[in-house]
């Protein structure tokens, strides 16, 4: 889903704010620390965008002090690994070179979120590398969301009630869909605004490249670390609670935990795939009769031309695509997922006749 938004002008934009909240923050002195950092901007969403990248880094560095030449696993070392990175996340000193990375990135990520929720949800429910929403990622997002929380709130409440720790992505995807009309789950636009240009002026008229679909408006655990303790520090009004569960505290289990997060553009924006319009709709090919189940209605010498063509020859990844696209509830959501999932991912020619099969079929369903 693209965002809508110029990227030259948020990336001025950025550039702009940052300049001016670190030229006033580093005038008399060379490092600021984690309470500074809690209260950098007033735009809450801002800072949290820090401290998650920074979270990021405390458990990486926790990750390095792995050896196979010790037990790590043993309840000493584990109780010795997480006192030190606690006592170090309490000792947080930030040269301005080192900031100014993660402060303009959490602007961006801040005005994403901001002005185009759906697109910012989307693209953090598909970021971890498997093809699963899992409980985990469903409370790191609730945890460092500010902005639209309610969104959050209500997707990690759907994944509660579906009586499983972790569903398809496309599945998650299919909530934010329902979700994202919802106007009491999101905030005013207008008053995050305010709190952006309290620092630097913004023209939002720039940003925006288009009007978007119907903008997204109008809506403790205590730890030794101080990822968790900032989150007390940074409330000033009582956000919503979860349907289900509060936000996760930073224990060893995190710390030493691979990360799921991975930062950066939408594959459909890295590889500029040119999406067919829907003017291009008739190559789709005609529909002569509905299917319920879009697996077994490929023959087997189709399956071949797709397995070889679109998905590098991989079965597994063909199957595993196929099943996510039986499971979508729409010929839209289904076009979604080709376009901004497998014809990004495997770089395919989308006006190839694989493609156009391929689209065919999947039409056929929702027929």
């Amino acid at each position: 889903m693209p965002d809508n938004l110029n990227s030259n002008a948020l990336n001025q934009y950025a550039a702009r704010f940052t300049t001016t909240v670190l030229n006033e923050v580093y005038k008399s002195q060379d490092t600021i620390n984690g309470a500074t950092l809690l209260k950098l901007t007033p735009v809450r969403q801002v800072n949290l965008g820090i401290l998650n990248r920074l979270f990021e880094a405390w458990k990486s560095n926790a990750e390095s002090f792995r050896s196979p030449y010790f037990d790590f696993s043993n309840e000493e070392v584990k109780r010795a690994l997480e006192d030190f990175m606690n006592t170090a996340s309490q000792h947080i000193s930030v040269k301005r070179t080192d900031l100014e990375p993660l402060l303009s990135e959490s602007v961006k990520e801040s005005l994403r979120l901001l002005l185009t929720p759906a697109a910012y949800f989307e693209e953090k429910v598909r970021a971890a590398p498997e093809a699963e929403f899992t409980q985990e990622r469903a409370e790191q997002i609730l945890k460092y969301t500010h902005i639209h929380r309610g969104i959050a709130e209500a997707m990690l409440g759907r994944l509660n009630d579906s009586g499983s720790n972790s569903v398809y992505q496309t599945q998650a995807v299919s909530w934010l869909y329902e979700l994202k009309d919802h106007s009491d789950l999101v905030d005013d636009v207008d008053q995050h605004l305010a709190q952006f240009t309290e620092v630097f002026p913004i023209n939002i008229g720039e940003i925006r490249i288009q009007d978007p679909v119907k903008p997204l408006v109008s809506a403790k655990n205590e730890s030794k670390s101080f990822f968790d303790s900032a989150f007390t520090e940074l409330e000033t009004v009582a956000p919503k609670s979860p349907p289900r569960a509060e936000p996760v505290s930073v224990v060893l289990s995190d710390i030493v935990a691979k990360s799921n997060t991975v930062e950066g553009e939408s594959l459909n924006n890295r590889f500029k795939v040119d999406i067919p319009t829907p003017s291009e709709d008739k190559s789709y090919g005609s529909v002569p009769f509905k299917v319920e189940n879009i697996a077994s209605s490929i023959p087997l010498g189709q399956r071949f031309m797709f397995v070889n063509q679109l998905f590098n020859k991989n079965s597994e990844h063909f199957d595993k695509a196929i099943y996510e696209l039986d499971a979508v509830k729409s010929f839209e959501e289904a076009e979604n997922l080709i376009w901004h999932r497998y014809a990004s991912k495997y770089a395919w020619d989308v006006n190839g006749e694989a493609v156009t099969a391929l689209l065919a079929i999947v039409k056929r369903k929702f027929a």
